[in-house]
């Protein structure tokens, strides 16, 4: 028998993107809602009946009526399919009572995995949940999976949020507590995770699909989600399956002089090679050195990247370093204060007896003498 079904987690519904302006932030917290109908249409591709969501479905145990029961009327409107929702540390099964209040609401096609008890959503298929009930357990959840009784020759799913022993999640090693050979000791045909918001392969029975709307610039495959299929004795199929409406790429570029023209032209080209710029938020990292008149055309290049894009974020800038021929202090206004200020600056920019910071802070002033300089010709 052959079984298949789709694995997602992270979805953190309400995520509250405070560092954005509020139109961008609206639009950001939208785009969580509605991959819920993207998942639903994998779905059907796939030919899944069940969705099962890894914990993290919502972003606190307390968000507000309409972060609620929006989500859940998507999935209500989906009712070929059946979703399995996991609380998570985000939204554990505490005191908040969050789960109570899904519970009152919920469409019939909508599952709830409250108790670490097996749970048979098909003839001969089970889930195995590890669901949260505090935001800290300091144990491993999985632990029951080991000894959870279900019939010969029965498919095992186990379901669980957090991190795998020496697999650190982001920024958090307190919860490294899932062996990454549960999957064997559970017997369990497949183990669907939560916690990482990239995707992760631990092993053939045991991945992160990662979130499936990705939510900030980092390393690592995001917005998408896992179609698995699993068959008796037989090693799972997996598949990810994009899902995500926005971009967020990071580039790097080190840049040289004579160069700043095709290397803007390649960073415009793959920009543009996912989504619409519209729906990208990126990221750029820059270093090296550019003449003036470079300076001007990367500017530009910057001006055009901010206007077009959702969110675009530039780090290193400062760092640049200016590169000044002759013609371009003969190119100021000759008449003394200007070019004697660019004189003493250029000096400072390439003085090895000062620090880093106070060349730094003489080619970026620098740099900008020649842009007022441009602006007042």
């Amino acid at each position: 028998m052959a079984f298949t079904f789709i694995h997602t987690a992270d979805w953190q519904l309400g995520k509250s993107f405070g560092q954005f302006p509020a139109e961008i932030a609206g639009a950001l917290r939208l785009a969580r809602q509605t991959v819920i109908e993207r998942i639903a249409d994998v779905a059907r591709e796939q030919g899944a009946a069940h969705v099962l969501v890894a914990g993290d479905v919502w972003d606190s145990a307390i968000p507000s009526n309409s972060t609620l029961r929006q989500p859940l009327a998507i999935m209500g409107e989906a009712k070929d399919v059946n979703w399995w929702l996991l609380p998570g540390n985000h939204d554990p099964d505490g005191s908040d009572g969050l789960w109570d209040r899904v519970d009152a609401v919920k469409p019939e096609n909508v599952h709830l995995l409250r108790t670490p008890q097996p749970v048979e959503i098909e003839i001969g298929v089970f889930i195995l949940p590890a669901p949260w009930t505090r935001i800290q357990h300091g144990q491993d959840l999985t632990v029951w999976m080991d000894t959870a009784q279900t019939p010969e020759g029965a498919l095992r799913i186990g379901l669980a949020h957090g991190s795998v022993q020496g697999f650190g999640a982001e920024g958090d090693t307190d919860r490294e507590i899932i062996p990454p050979t549960r999957a064997q000791t559970a017997r369990l045909d497949y183990l669907a995770l939560g916690d990482w918001h990239a995707r992760r392969e631990v092993n053939a029975r045991l991945q992160y699909p990662g979130t499936p709307e990705p939510d900030r610039h980092k390393s690592g495959a995001r917005g998408q989600v896992l179609a698995v299929t699993l068959a008796a004795e037989t090693t799972p199929k997996t598949e990810a399956i994009s899902t995500a409406r926005y971009d967020w790429p990071v580039l790097t570029t080190a840049l040289q002089p004579e160069t700043v023209a095709d290397e803007i032209e390649s960073l415009r080209q793959t920009f543009s090679s996912g989504q619409p710029l519209r729906r990208t938020h990126a990221r750029l990292d820059v270093s090296g050195k550019m003449t003036v008149s470079e300076w001007a055309l990367f500017e530009s290049f910057l001006d055009e990247m901010k206007g077009e894009m959702a969110s675009f974020e530039i780090r290193g800038e400062s760092d640049v370093s200016l590169v000044v021929v002759p013609e371009d202090i003969e190119a100021l206004d000759a008449q003394g204060s200007v070019r004697e200020a660019a004189d003493v600056l250029l000096t400072q920019s390439e003085d090895p007896d000062i620090s880093r910071e106070d060349r730094q802070i003489a080619s970026e002033a620098l740099r900008l003498l020649f842009r007022y300089a441009g602006d007042s010709a």
